[in-house]
C-alpha cells in the first residue's frame, strides 16, 4: 500500500511513523515549508532554543504521548512546572493559582466560602458528575449557576489559559469538551509538564523512524497541488512533480487548507461545513537573558490583561546556554476587529501589557537580552475549539480520504489532538488494509 501524507507537522509526522513500522507500506510525507514539525518548529538562536509555541505537555502521566512513547519506542524526559511557583496577579496582588488543593487553601482569588464551592466542583468534574457537560456552552453553565462572580472568573480564566483563548471564547467552549478536559486533568498526577528539549525532541525521532524505513520518504519544500482520482489510484501534482501515484492519502494539515486544495474537486462539498472554522491566535514574546535577571515564579498569569509569562528555564534547562534565563509571554487575542488600524494598535496594547509585566517582576531585564522575538499573530490552533466551529473527523462519508490535526477529533487540546488523530488516522489505515487483506484471501 502506497500512502501520501500531505502535512510535515506533528500529526503528520506521527501518522507517517506510525505507518512506516508498517512492513508492507511505503509513502512519502509532503511538506511545504523548507522544515518539518509544522508550528512545533524549533530553532537555535544564540544558544537558546526557541519554540513556535509553548511546549508544555497537560496531564503528560494520561497522554497520547505515554503510548507513542510505548508503540514506537520513544525516548525523551519531562519535568513538572513546580505548582507552588505559579501564581495569579489580579489588581496588583500575588497569589498562588488554585492548581491543586493546596494552592487552593491558599490562594486570595477566592474566599473560604468559594474555595469549599469550587473544591466541590472539581470533585463532581473528577467522578464525572459535574453538570457542565449538559451544558451547550460554558457561558450557559455560568449564565445559569448561583456561584459568585470570582468563581465564574475562575472558571473562564482557566479554560482560557488550557484553550489559549480570551474569556469571551471560553464562554463559547462546550460544557462536555470543558468536562472531559478537566476530568483528565484533575485526575493527573502531572498536570504541567515540559519535554526536555522541547518539540525538536520528539519531532526527530519521529523523522528518524520515517527515514529508517527504505520505502518511505519526506518532502520538504514540496506543496502539493492538486489531487485527482483515477482507476481507483490517486494521482498528486507537487510544486515540482507530476503524476505520482498513491493508493491512499492522508490529509495532515489544517482544514482550511484542505478544503482550498480540493475546491473544485468531487469532495469539496463535504468539506463545506469546515472551510470557516477560525484558528486560535496569540501573541508571542519570547525573550532570551544572558544571566537569571529574577526568579520570583515560574509562571504568572495576569488575570486583568489576559497574558502571561512562563519561566520556560526554571523548568527546562536545556533551552538556555549556562547561566542563561528563558521567558516566554503569551496574551490571548480577540478576533472581532472593523479594520487593520483597530488590530493594529490593539496587538501594539498587548505588546505594551506584556513589556510592562517584564518591568513589573524583572527589573532591568532589557540590559540583559540576547535574545527577542515577538509573534503578533501565532496560529495556536488551527481550529478554535467553541462551539460555533465543527471539528473534522478522521473519516468523512463519501470521501476516500483521512484527516489529522490539531483540527480533527481527537483526544486532548493543542498538540495531544495532533498527536491522538495522527495516530487514529494511521491505525485506522492499518486495520482497514488488515480487512482488505483477509477479504481477498
Amino acid at each position: 500500500m502506497k500512502i501520501a501524507i500531505i502535512g510535515g507537522g506533528l500529526a503528520g509526522l506521527t501518522a507517517a511513523a506510525y505507518l512506516s513500522d508498517s512492513p508492507d507500506t511505503e509513502g512519502t510525507v509532503f511538506e511545504r515549508s523548507p522544515q518539518l514539525g509544522g508550528r512545533a518548529f524549533t530553532y537555535e538562536k544564540s544558544g537558546f532554543t526557541l519554540n513556535y509555541g509553548a511546549h508544555a505537555v497537560y496531564g503528560i502521566d494520561r497522554h497520547t504521548l505515554q503510548h507513542m512513547e510505548e508503540e514506537l519506542d520513544l525516548k525523551f524526559q519531562s519535568k513538572q512546572v513546580d505548582k507552588r511557583k505559579v501564581v495569579y496577579a489580579k489588581h496588583g496582588n500575588l497569589t498562588p493559582a488554585p492548581l491543586d488543593f493546596v494552592n487552593i487553601m491558599k490562594t486570595d482569588v477566592l474566599t473560604t466560602m468559594e474555595k469549599v464551592r469550587f473544591v466541590a466542583e472539581i470533585a463532581a468534574v473528577i467522578g464525572n458528575i459535574h453538570q457542565l457537560k449538559h451544558y451547550r456552552t460554558l457561558g450557559e453553565y455560568l449564565d445559569k449557576s448561583n456561584a459568585s462572580s470570582d468563581v465564574k472568573e475562575l472558571w473562564e480564566h482557566l479554560v482560557s489559559s488550557n484553550f489559549f483563548i480570551t474569556p469571551d471564547d471560553a464562554r463559547k467552549v462546550s460544557g462536555e469538551v470543558i468536562a472531559d478536559y478537566y476530568h483528565n486533568l484533575f485526575l493527573s498526577s502531572k498536570p504541567v509538564n515540559y519535554i526536555l528539549g522541547s518539540w525538536a525532541t520528539i519531532t526527530e525521532q519521529l523523522v528518524q523512524k520515517i527515514n529508517d524505513n527504505e520505502k518511505w520518504d519526506i518532502a520538504v519544500k514540496e506543496p502539493v497541488e492538486s489531487i485527482v482520482m483515477e482507476n481507483g489510484k490517486f494521482i498528486l501534482k507537487t510544486k515540482t512533480r507530476e503524476a505520482l501515484e498513491y493508493d491512499q492519502v492522508i490529509f495532515a494539515m489544517p482544514v482550511q487548507q484542505v478544503y482550498k486544495l480540493l475546491e473544485s474537486s468531487p469532495w469539496a462539498g463535504a468539506l463545506e461545513p469546515f472551510k470557516d472554522n477560525s484558528c486560535t491566535e496569540v501573541l508571542v514574546y519570547d525573550v532570551g537573558f544572558s544571566k537569571v535577571v529574577a526568579r520570583p515564579f515560574h509562571y504568572i498569569s495576569d488575570m486583568d490583561n489576559k497574558v502571561f509569562i512562563s519561566d520556560v528555564s526554571a523548568t527546562d534547562y536545556t533551552v538556555v546556554p549556562v547561566g542563561g534565563q528563558l521567558l516566554q509571554g503569551i496574551a490571548y487575542l480577540n478576533d472581532d476587529f472593523q479594520d487593520e488600524d483597530q488590530k493594529k494598535e490593539y496587538l501594539e496594547s498587548k505588546t505594551q501589557q506584556m513589556e510592562a509585566l517584564f518591568d513589573t517582576y524583572y527589573p532591568d531585564w532589557r540590559e540583559h537580552t540576547a535574545v527577542k522575538r515577538v509573534s503578533k499573530k501565532a496560529m495556536v490552533s488551527s481550529v478554535k475549539n467553541i462551539h460555533t466551529n465543527k471539528l473534522l473527523p478522521s473519516k468523512l462519508p463519501g470521501v476516500p480520504f483521512l484527516f489529522c490535526g490539531d483540527g480533527c477529533e481527537g483526544k486532548g487540546e493543542l498538540a495531544e489532538r495532533a498527536f491522538s488523530s495522527g495516530r487514529a488516522a494511521a491505525q485506522m489505515m492499518l486495520s482497514d488494509k488488515v480487512k482488505t487483506k483477509a477479504l481477498t484471501h
